[in-house]
This record gives structure tokens, C-alpha cells and sequence, in this order.
């Protein structure tokens, strides 16, 4: 484990456990004095499912939805060093590929769960992904 981290990144996705992972993260970024990046993937897989409105759409009303979402959960964040992070695709990917390369992060908080337990047996579980192919340290929050 790292003695100091600079990058920190916690992802969301409107559970009790990822907005825990957040608090956690705040924390973590003020002792370390640390850039925080706050992301939301809005996952495509989905979209495709429902064929009558366009995938552009969907995009577009994900994304604001997400964007609602982060400025709700950074509201009531005090912290002057924090980005918001939207983006579109596989929440696996963007987590422990894209994002940890693009901003340089050195450690990811993550909620322990996030999904349904349907939902996990069917996709699988994000967080399990992460711990085991992040390239940085992650910080399991339940």
C-alpha cells in the first residue's frame, strides 16, 4: 500500500454503498491532498435492449441522469481539489482500464455492492472485476 496517494477515484452509482465509498474517498483525497475524481459509468449494455428509441437517445438521458446523480452526490462535498467524471460504456473497462490510465490513479473506492443479487449472478460483479484487474490499489467499502 502506498505511503501517499495524488490521484484517488471513487466511482458511484446511486447505492448506499458507493455513496459510503465516496465519504471514505473525501477523507482519504484531504489527508493525502490528493485529486479526487468522482465517476459514473453509465453502462451501454443495457441500451440496446430496447430497440424503439434510438441508442443516441438513451445516451443522452443516461448521461444526464448521471450528471444529476454525481452533482447530487458532491452537493455536500467540501473538498476544493474534485472532478466529476461522466462517461459511457463498460463500467468494468472504464474502471480499471480507462480511467486509472487517463487520470494517473494510484487508488479506487468502490461500494462492495451496487447491483441486485440477480444482477450480479447475471453480469457479474463490477467490484469483483476491479479488485482482481485494477492496475492500483482499491478500497472495498460496505
Amino acid at each position: 500500500m502506498n505511503e501517499r496517494y495524488y490521484n484517488i477515484l471513487a466511482a458511484v452509482d446511486g447505492s448506499p454503498q458507493a455513496h459510503q465509498a465516496l465519504m471514505e474517498a473525501v477523507e482519504t483525497a484531504r489527508r493525502n491532498n490528493a485529486r479526487l475524481y468522482i465517476a459514473q459509468v453509465v453502462n451501454s449494455a443495457g441500451m440496446l435492449m430496447n430497440r424503439a428509441t434510438p441508442v443516441s437517445q438513451l445516451i443522452e438521458e443516461e448521461k444526464r441522469a448521471a450528471i444529476k446523480l454525481l452533482e447530487e452526490e458532491v452537493a455536500g462535498i467540501d473538498y476544493y481539489n474534485k472532478q466529476m467524471i461522466t462517461c459511457v460504456g463498460s463500467p468494468k473497462k472504464a474502471l480499471c482500464f480507462d480511467l486509472p490510465e487517463t487520470y494517473k490513479i494510484d487508488l479506487i473506492y468502490i461500494g462492495a455492492t451496487g447491483k441486485s443479487a440477480i444482477e450480479r449472478r447475471l453480469v457479474g460483479s463490477t467490484t469483483d472485476y476491479v479488485v482482481n484487474n485494477a492496475p492500483c490499489s482499491v478500497m472495498v467499502v460496505k
